[in-house]
């Protein structure tokens, strides 16, 4: 008996919807009904996946993709029912052919029951099969593009005289906008405590605990909605309709749209609470009180083992120690430290040294990153035109993949560093005014930390840092000073560091010769 698969993709529009389904039920009901031999083993479906930008790659049609990649199939002896080749793909021909290519290769014919016409592993390369496939993707594509471009067109039209007061795109909004003038209402204020409990270091069971034993009223427009949630707090922080835009919607194949809004809050407000909310652990108990408990280098510590490493033992007045997680129950032998000693440390050398050497050359680096790209972008440019010339030459399309992943990769660095930025409007030397006794200090503190250190490995004998900007730091884990602030004040402040004597200002360093350390000059 044969193997059947069948794959439906419809429109996500309530009034296309139903119509499709049926249709393309009916085709493959009627098929079955003929070829009572076969047996559908396997049905897969997209709504609102668009075939022309390839996101059904990342739905169930991936999926499908994916098992007869990986053979589940029966090869010779297994079926694709489809409407029509428009259903596999609506982005260019050859993408198409080399879809097709691949179902067949692993011995799945495909069956367009809309035409008749059959793909299988024998006949895919035959001219007739071939140009009839090519004309048929081409075509698809070519309606599809159209009406990208007019829906594009269409979407920026109304967007405009939505900005302009002129219409309106949707009739739901937020709890804190007012649906006829979308500007903010009397619940904009509890977004902005929200907000600020945050910021202050308040977890989100306590922020809804506080809402809830302060009255504030719930503006959720559910029937039955009772208060503040954990989850309804999340989801107001992770909102981007708090800073004024009008979310992104694959329903209606609409995109973001900013200044939709009255903002409630700003954007750099809105972007620590994404950081912090990236940091916090997904069902996290309730935060202490506290201060102590925020770890400043939260994500930050990991073992050598490869474990995260995090405080334990923390008291009302001590602050513990950083512990490997695999060390509790046997599987990692890496010891403690303690963390007090630990944080002043960084705090007061580290971080100090690297503020004093200039070392954080993010523009520097950014700089580089958007010339590179421009330069890879230029021989992309140049390399696209001959590759639709040239399909055949497997050398020049390796070139190309290869630029696209190289610019890829140069793209997702740049974005990291922009990201970072924007966790915290302040400065390195700010540090030392923050208030590390109160719990919204301290997540300031663990904001501007992550901008500047990349990790910290702790080893059995050294501890590992390493900045942001690439600089590797050991340190013994006693901590013990080694050089005085004074002396590296003076090497890193020498503007020829070659000029100084380095034997003889090491060695007369009292904080050195207490250290017990020994140096050779060399001759």
């Amino acid at each position: 008996m044969r193997q059947v698969i069948t794959y439906l993709r419809f429109s996500s529009k309530p009034q296309e919807r139903g119509d499709s389904i049926r249709r393309q039920k009916g085709l493959f009901e009627r098929w079955l009904k003929d070829n009572p031999d076969a047996k559908v083993v396997d049905e897969f479906s997209d709504e609102g996946a668009s075939a022309y930008h390839g996101h059904h790659l990342k739905g169930d049609f991936g999926r499908m993709l994916q098992k007869i990649q990986d053979g589940k199939y029966l090869s010779g002896q297994t079926v694709l029912l489809v409407e029509s080749e428009t259903r596999l793909n609506r982005q260019k021909a050859r993408n198409t052919e080399n879809l097709v290519d691949l179902i067949t290769g692993k011995g799945v014919d495909v069956i367009c029951l809309e035409s008749g016409k059959i793909y299988t592993s024998t006949n895919i390369d035959d001219l007739d099969t071939s140009i009839q496939l090519k004309i048929a993707a081409h075509i698809a594509h070519q309606q599809s593009k159209e009406k990208s471009i007019k829906v594009s067109a269409a979407w920026e039209h109304r967007a405009q005289l939505a900005l302009e007061g002129k219409q309106q795109l949707t009739k739901n909004v937020p709890g804190w906008i007012d649906p006829d003038t979308r500007k903010l209402n009397e619940h904009s204020s509890t977004v902005v405590t929200i907000f600020d409990l945050l910021l202050s270091g308040e977890s989100l069971h306590n922020i809804a605990r506080y809402l809830q034993a302060n009255n504030f009223k719930s503006f959720s427009r559910r029937e039955k909605a009772n208060g503040f949630s954990v989850h309804s707090v999340r989801t107001i922080l992770r909102s981007e309709s708090t800073v004024g835009t009008l979310a992104a919607s694959k329903r209606n194949d609409r995109p973001a749209i900013p200044n939709y809004y009255e903002p409630a809050i700003d954007v750099a407000t809105f972007n620590k609470a994404q950081e912090i909310l990236s940091k916090n652990r997904v069902g996290r108990a309730p935060a202490s009180d506290n201060p102590i408990t925020i770890n400043l280098f939260k994500g930050i510590i990991r073992c050598q083992c490869g474990a995260s490493v995090h405080p334990t033992g923390v008291k009302s007045t001590y602050q513990g120690v950083y512990r490997c997680n695999n060390v509790p129950d046997g599987r990692c032998n890496v010891p403690t430290i303690k963390r007090k000693p630990f944080d002043k440390w960084m705090l007061d050398n580290i971080i100090g040294f690297l503020e004093r050497s200039d070392g954080n050359n993010t523009d520097k680096r950014k700089a580089e990153i958007e010339y590179q790209i421009s330069l890879v972008t230029s021989k992309l440019k140049k390399a696209t035109p001959l590759l639709l010339e040239l399909d055949d030459v497997t050398e020049l399309k390796e070139q190309v993949k290869e630029l696209n992943i190289q610019r890829s990769n140069m793209q997702s660095e740049l974005d990291e560093l922009n990201q970072r930025e924007t966790l915290s409007d302040k400065p390195l030397h700010h540090l030392s005014e923050i208030d590390l006794t109160t719990k919204a200090g301290r997540v300031e503190a663990q904001l501007i930390l992550s901008k500047f250190v990349q990790s910290i490995e702790l080893q059995r004998e050294m501890i590992i840092i390493t900045l942001r900007n690439g600089t590797v730091i050991g340190k013994s884990r006693d901590l013990s000073p080694v050089l005085s602030q004074d002396l590296m004040k003076q090497v890193v402040s020498s503007p020829s560091p070659t000029d100084i004597d380095m034997f003889s200002v090491i060695t007369s360093d009292e904080e050195f010769r207490k250290s017990g350390k020994q140096v050779t000059k060399r001759s």
